[in-house]
């Protein structure tokens, strides 16, 4: 309870003088007791950090989600998810039907490519999603197709497509899906996208580009 109600005020309110004993109260508590809070946990995921008193945050091989996902959603609240994969067992992403919250899955600097991302694209997983990161991926403008003509992807709402080969021919298509217009947050920095692009992108999402 004392570490629940020590995260909440840290995350409430920005760290200065008066709120150093928080911190490091916090800091004491984890040493002393991280191992035994975070037991069940062993050998499902590489690593772990808490939000407000609880596991809200995990890193993970595509093979240890696959098989451990329902375990590890009862386990712990997580919300983020930083995946670590080769791309050869994204199809098989698994629906989380327990699940009631959304997500925010990393899949970034990793040399995935479009073919690898088409599998992503179908995975029942991605219907939990709101917030997708595919920066240095690989990602071309074929991923990205196979990106809006998921059938998975109603709750996106940020998407980072930074540093790939992305270019106009692939933007052009991805505008006239109605996944854009759902968008809070298009990431397209370091692309091949032109500058024309671009002015077509802000037309549609304004300041939520960013380029």
């Amino acid at each position: 309870g004392e570490f629940i109600r020590l995260q909440c005020v840290l995350a409430q309110k920005p760290i200065s003088e008066p709120h150093i004993y928080y911190e490091r109260r916090e800091q004491a508590l984890l040493a002393k007791f991280k191992a035994s809070w975070s037991k069940a946990l062993a050998g499902r995921v590489e690593w772990f950090s808490f939000r407000r008193g609880f596991v809200e945050e995990i890193s993970l091989t595509d093979r240890q989600l696959i098989k451990h996902a329902t375990e590890l959603f009862r386990l712990a609240p997580v919300h983020y998810i930083h995946l670590k994969s080769d791309g050869k067992r994204l199809h098989a992403l698994p629906a989380l039907a327990d699940v009631s919250h959304t997500l925010f899955l990393d899949l970034s600097s990793q040399r995935l490519g479009d073919e690898s991302i088409e599998d992503l694209a179908e995975a029942p997983m991605l219907a939990h999603v709101h917030g997708l990161n595919l920066g240095s991926s690989m990602l071309g403008d074929e991923g990205l197709e196979s990106l809006f003509d998921s059938p998975h992807l109603d709750r996106l709402r940020e998407l980072y497509l930074n540093d790939n080969p992305i270019t106009d021919e692939g933007i052009r298509r991805f505008v006239m899906s109605p996944i854009v217009e759902r968008l809070h947050r298009l990431d397209v920095r370091f692309t091949d996208i032109s500058g024309e692009g671009i002015d077509i992108l802000q037309h549609i999402l304004g300041d939520n580009v960013l380029c």
